[in-house]
């Protein structure tokens, strides 16, 4: 049952993944590792899931494992291929996920009864006032729309005491020109708080999250070099049905 890189709107200029999609944690590393292999191939291009498992260290109940997860976050569409007027064998064919997590906290399977949903809506205002204490805080005040989607996406990375620590001392650094601060919202997609932030607590912070990444990334890495070895190039009747 092959898996099949589908059409995307960022098609024939390079190979890209959006970061919400690598950032996505409700996906494990090894299915984040299958995604970026298959949307490193152009349209078309496919992998048998039966041979990756065969061939691959994780074995064949970890690779069903992690197309489950891509299919379940709508990552992967199914489908079969009609052949002769008969449904073949199952295809995976790579969409637009509808409903990537925004807020940092991953969403249920299941419908959010109120209980949950008074729960969200005290998360959304606990976010909103530390937004404002950073705000009232940062030297530059532009654009405050924007800087508030990259804070938000900002708490995923870092926690809110790091960020405050980082913005005070971006603030107070006698070095920094006011003709050039950045605005709130570069500040804050560059992670510049590590930069700023010069408490021992902080720096310590900072340093072990960075091996913890530096370490995932180790292991993302590896994991993409033994799917690239077992990559394949589409079967035929998958080219036929695409119109390749």
């Amino acid at each position: 049952m092959p898996v099949v890189r589908g059409h995307h709107a960022f098609d024939n200029h390079f190979t890209q993944i959006p970061n919400e999609w690598l950032r996505d944690d409700r996906l494990s590393f090894k299915a984040r590792g299958i995604l970026a292999l298959i949307m490193s191939h152009s349209r078309g291009w496919s992998l048998s899931i039966a041979r990756l498992a065969e061939q691959n260290k994780e074995g064949k109940d970890a690779i069903r494992s992690a197309i489950g997860e891509l299919e379940k976050f709508g990552y992967l569409q199914r489908s079969q291929v009609n052949q002769n007027g008969k449904f073949g064998e199952a295809v995976w064919i790579t969409t637009d996920p509808a409903d990537l997590p925004s807020s940092g906290f991953p969403p249920s399977d299941n419908p959010t009864p109120k209980n949950n949903n008074l729960k969200e809506e005290q998360v959304k205002k606990n976010i909103e006032a530390c937004f404002e204490e950073f705000w009232n805080a940062y030297p530059r005040k532009i654009d405050k729309a924007k800087a508030f989607k990259a804070f938000r996406s900002a708490l995923k990375r870092a926690k809110f005491e790091d960020i405050l620590a980082g913005v005070i001392a971006y603030r107070n650094d006698p070095q920094r020109n006011p003709d050039f601060t950045k605005y709130p919202a570069t500040w804050l997609n560059n992670d510049s708080w590590e930069n700023a932030a010069t408490t021992p607590e902080v720096r310590a912070g900072i340093e072990a999250r960075r091996e913890k990444e530096l370490k995932a990334s180790d292991d993302y890495l590896n994991q993409l070099k033994e799917l690239e070895k077992n990559a394949a190039p589409p079967p035929e009747n998958i080219r036929k049905e695409l119109g390749l």
